[in-house]
């Protein structure tokens, strides 16, 4: 990631959990608490974990400097301003946990998803909470949709 991208933590307020997703997908390491905190306690989770707070609270981002401002609703909008600022390196696309945000990884044993199917050649497991990933249909509608909005591009 350019801007200082590479190594940047990323905390998403409750407001913007279809975006913390798309932007694990996109490799950021994004975490996601999905709660109801007051503003302080965000600021407190990002001081403390070294993330650039994430929100489209404009109050919350001109009292927080470590912040970013989303300023739309819509998602196709928000992964644009995201990636415009911080720009994704397409060779971290589908290393994180879309669920936990923990890094993908060999699989450390047999994956016993629900869909799996054992044909599956190439399979990926979260280090954290053993999710397993492979590649299927819904991998290509993923890059479809980032390819319409301009931030897949392949080299």
């Amino acid at each position: 990631m350019e801007d200082g991208g590479e190594g940047l933590k990323f905390l998403a307020d409750n407001m913007l959990g279809r975006l913390a997703r798309y932007m694990r997908i996109l490799g950021y390491d994004t975490s996601y608490p999905n709660i109801q905190a007051p503003d302080l306690v965000l600021v407190e989770m990002s001081r403390k974990e070294d993330r650039i707070l994430i929100s489209r609270d404009k109050q919350l981002h001109e009292r927080w400097k470590n912040s970013f401002l989303i300023t739309s609703d819509k998602l196709d909008d928000q992964l644009c301003q995201i990636t415009e600022r911080f720009h994704p390196s397409m060779q971290s696309l589908f290393s994180r946990c879309t669920a936990c945000n923990g890094l993908l990884v060999q699989p450390y044993a047999p994956c016993v998803e629900k869909y799996y199917r054992g044909d599956v050649k190439e399979v990926q497991q979260c280090d954290t909470c053993g999710k397993c990933y492979w590649r299927g249909t819904h991998t290509q509608s993923i890059v479809g949709y980032l390819r319409r909005l301009g931030i897949y591009i392949e080299s």
